[in-house]
């Protein structure tokens, strides 16, 4: 036989080692009972551990295929997120769903891609208020969807309307004044409301970025989009 022929059937042997090696672990695995669930819960922790923000309530990660044979590979071609009270940024108590796009464990764990959707209720817009004006008391928040605008009061009953409107700036959910009165009389708001929302409390998750921003009767609806990034905790 020549040495190339030789070298070849080196490497298929080694190719069905490898192989016959994994099918064992995978058998092995499955023969304890609930592999499978093993598997996924081990997946569940790296992305818990890769993606803190979103560990902070109810968080459900599920993917297609065999949870085994994914981890046996250290590669899942999509993961499912589910999250309720994450944190985005300045946002609180805000539910995620997001999908992890070619995610690879171990010494060069990283993720492909991502893409979420942020449902923002009213509840949190008025916290992120009252954190930024901590002295005046917020005690309603109302959305307009029509006019693509969240009004906010404040003051003891309500004596003060703050109107703001959701915008993008630099890949970010940020609002701008559009108004305030109190009493019904029209007032110069000072920066009340501006600024709300930009950097200083958390980036948003896998260094992904705002693509749109929309008013909901409930709140609001966020679309982030990320590219490839390192999951050096995972």
């Amino acid at each position: 036989m020549s040495a190339a022929g030789r070298r070849l059937r080196g490497v298929l042997r080694s190719h069905r080692a490898a192989t016959v090696a994994g099918a064992v672990v995978l058998a092995v695995a499955a023969a304890s009972g609930g592999g499978e669930y093993t598997a996924r819960l081990l997946i569940r922790e790296r992305v818990a551990r890769a993606v803190p923000a979103l560990n902070r309530g109810g968080l459900t990660v599920d993917e297609d295929g065999s949870a085994l044979w994914d981890l046996l590979h250290r590669r899942i071609p999509r993961v499912d997120i589910e999250s309720r009270h994450a944190g985005v940024g300045p946002l609180e108590q805000v539910d995620v769903h997001a999908q992890l796009y070619d995610v690879r464990f171990g010494d060069r764990a990283a993720v492909g891609s991502s893409r979420a959707e942020v449902s923002v209720p009213a509840a949190s817009i008025g916290d992120a208020v009252r954190a930024k004006a901590s002295s005046v008391p917020v005690t309603a928040v109302a959305t307009d969807p029509g006019l693509g605008t969240i009004t906010v009061d404040l003051g003891a009953g309500g004596v003060a309307h703050l109107t703001l409107r959701p915008l993008i700036r630099d890949g970010r959910v940020s609002f701008a004044t559009a108004g305030l009165s109190v009493l019904g009389r029209a007032v110069d708001p000072g920066g009340l409301g501006d600024g709300l929302g930009s950097p200083g409390r958390g980036d948003y998750p896998l260094g992904m970025r705002a693509t749109s921003v929309e008013v909901t009767p409930t709140g609001l609806l966020i679309r982030l989009r990320g590219g490839a990034v390192p999951l050096r905790s995972a």
